[in-house]
């Protein structure tokens, strides 16, 4: 399948390459895969490469490493690991120590597994091949493009002119439409199980490669991830696809769930929930039903044992797990305003914080209307719940509201610094965090105070989550770590350690889990915490 294909197909899935999401800053330190990985959609893919070892996809956000005897997501390696963007056009892996090589429009590069290198140099115009010699494929890479032949050597930078490219009897490259149909006749019998994702939409095959051992192929899609195709029988599985859309706005984990929401951009190709395990694994797609998910953008998620909640610009959105049913909330079903910023587990359902007040909603995927509460003109913007109260982060401050009641109290009525913003809330035992734009709020033992960032600030802060030790805090630039009682504070503030602004995030015993606006990143809890 040569340039002109990959290229017709990619625009066909509206887009062909990716602008960046602003300026690249150089990494705190070398992660490895296991500190952190960012994960993004991964449907989009223009070119696909195969090895005894791995399956390596390339898409406008990063190159994929899947290992192939298990089909489980390796690596990720976007823009802050090196991958250097834009259109790969095609992509071949050397069998011999998995180096994969990527040809584009001006440019190759060459990723090596081992010590996760990158390499990379111009070529004249774009390449619609690249090709290794079967007979020392170890030696380097063969670039075709309008221009001619270009040869770049196993570790070298330059492209330099070459007469021809290897014999091709002898050429290990990207399969051609001729290839693939002499290696997979039988292909048209499965073809719409590749092409048609389940919304129905046609995303066309754009690559194919044959696996080193053969028997069986591995097909990219404008849209669709890669498939993996056993040529005897043409069994079809589709490989880990990453996210429903990169631009993370909430996320949530529970019980060894995780789940994260897109929000709508005008490049998004596809919209919803992404849930998962930790290990990146059984991936499971919630969509909203037939109407999808109201609104553009998604404030907040929270998981309770039969659904998965959304926060949205327009409305609370209800998903049953499992692909149940889905329903929305709005104004005509008990909410104080569609406008919702806000989720919290209530004793008899979910605390649902609006644009205008609380309401409670039942959990039980019922049809009755959800309970309207406490009226807030100033506007909800967190909540956060202890034994007996429920805590209500708003423009003017800090709320409570009581057992029983229906007014919500002023928390310090009688200290102006507590009449800032309350953007973020979270309780870890006994003690409560209550974030405003740039100070924190504590209260332990029953008794507040107001607390500065020990450190690097993080800009203004969007977001926070409790673990089993402190507290993670998000910002328009960088993501902290506290801990109250020892006064520690650990801040990454780096676009080359993860995308910014920090939109949430959540934390269980291994992971911290970061929303952005660049997908979403895994860090290793125990890497950023003393």
């Amino acid at each position: 399948m040569r340039a002109a294909v990959l290229l017709a197909a990619l625009a066909a899935a509206g887009g062909s390459g990716v602008a960046p999401l602003g300026a690249q800053g150089a990494p705190s330190r070398l992660w490895r895969t296991d500190e952190r990985m960012v994960l993004t959609d991964l449907t989009r893919v223009s070119a696909v490469a195969a090895t005894q070892s791995y399956v390596f996809a390339a898409t406008p956000d990063a190159l994929v490493v899947y290992d192939l005897a298990f089909g489980t997501l390796r690596e990720i390696l976007g823009r802050a690991d090196g991958f250097p963007g834009g259109f790969v056009t095609a992509m071949v892996a050397d069998p011999s120590d998995d180096t994969a090589w990527l040809a584009g429009n001006g440019g190759w590069a060459a990723y090596h597994p081992f010590g996760r290198r990158w390499d990379g140099g111009s070529l004249p115009g774009v390449a619609d091949v690249v090709a290794l010699d079967r007979e020392d494929p170890s030696r380097g890479a063969y670039f075709h493009t309008l221009a001619g032949w270009y040869f770049v050597a196993k570790n070298g930078i330059v492209a330099e002119a070459v007469p021809a490219g290897p014999p091709p009897g002898r050429r290990i490259a990207p399969l051609t439409q001729r290839d693939l149909l002499a290696a997979a006749p039988g292909l048209d019998a499965v073809r719409l199980t590749i092409e048609r994702d389940d919304q129905l939409r046609m995303t066309p095959m754009t690559s194919a490669a044959l696996a080193s051992l053969g028997g069986t192929m591995y097909v990219g899609t404008a849209g669709n991830g890669v498939w993996k195709v056993e040529l005897v029988s043409y069994r079809t599985e589709r490989l880990p696809s990453g996210l429903l859309g990169t631009a993370t706005g909430a996320i949530a984990v529970e019980r060894g769930r995780v789940c994260a929401a897109a929000d709508l951009r005008a490049a998004s190709a596809q919209r919803g929930l992404a849930c998962f395990r930790p290990d990146l694994s059984e991936f499971e797609y919630l969509r909203g039903g037939l109407a999808g998910l109201p609104g553009t953008q998604v404030r907040r998620l929270l998981l309770t044992r039969g659904a998965v909640w959304a926060a949205t610009n327009a409305g609370a959105l209800r998903v049953a797990r499992e692909g149940g049913a889905a329903r929305v909330y709005v104004e005509r079903d008990g909410l104080r305003s569609a406008d919702v910023r806000a989720l919290a587990r209530a004793p008899d359902g979910v605390w649902v914080g609006t644009a205008l007040g609380v309401s409670v909603a039942a959990d039980d995927g019922g049809q009755g209307p959800a309970q309207p509460v406490a009226p807030i003109d100033p506007g909800v913007l967190a909540l956060a719940v202890t034994d007996d109260t429920l805590w209500i982060g708003s423009p003017v401050g800090l709320l409570a509201l009581l057992p029983g009641t229906t007014t919500p109290v002023v928390v310090e009525p009688d200290a102006p610094v507590f009449r800032q913003p309350v953007v973020a809330l979270a309780v870890r035992g006994d003690t409560i965090l209550a974030a405003m734009p740039t100070r924190l709020a504590l209260r332990a033992g029953g008794t507040w105070r107001i607390v500065d960032p020990p450190g690097t600030p993080i800009g203004q802060f969007t977001a926070a989550a409790a673990d089993r030790a402190g507290f993670w805090l998000g910002g328009t630039q960088g993501l902290a770590y506290y801990q109250p009682d020892r006064n520690v504070w650990r801040a990454l503030t780096s676009t080359g350690d993860l995308p910014l602004p920090v939109n949430d995030l959540a934390a269980d015993d291994e992971y911290v889990w970061v929303a952005t606006p660049g997908g979403v990143v895994r860090f290793l809890r125990r890497v950023l915490t003393p």
